[in-house]
């Protein structure tokens, strides 16, 4: 039996921190998840939030109220020492999205290098 994890188990387990950094806002997720330099892309309404995870998204996380935070892996799609992965989520500050992540194995570790979200449906 072989038990080394495949790219799209290890790819999982990457956006499974985000998922966990989200439900938890502890950021400690977010470091074993992301990049250093990744960056996210996305609107809510007319509100751009094109800033760095680190100083934007993790400090939104830090102060979601609790509540019910929901998040499935849509697809995962791989070439060589690239990746994409489309999430669906639920609840995230009580609003739904969809995120693109794009990774990239470094030194022979996944990591979350972008995020790109769409905000889908009523603004909170």
């Amino acid at each position: 039996m072989n038990a080394t994890l495949t790219d799209a188990e290890q790819i999982a387990q990457k956006i499974g921190g985000y998922t966990e950094g989200c439900e938890t806002g502890d950021g400690v997720h977010f470091k074993a998840a992301f990049h250093p330099d990744a960056r996210m892309f996305g609107h809510v309404g007319p509100d751009r939030h094109d800033v760095p995870i680190f100083g934007g998204m993790d400090a939104a996380v830090a102060d979601q109220p609790a509540g019910k935070y929901d998040a499935r892996i849509l697809s995962i799609d791989v070439s060589g020492d690239a990746a994409a992965v489309k999430v669906a989520e639920s609840g995230f500050w009580g609003q739904d999205f969809i995120d693109f992540f794009l990774l990239s194995r470094i030194d022979g570790e996944w990591q979350i290098v972008a995020k790109s979200f769409d905000h889908v449906g009523p603004t909170a």
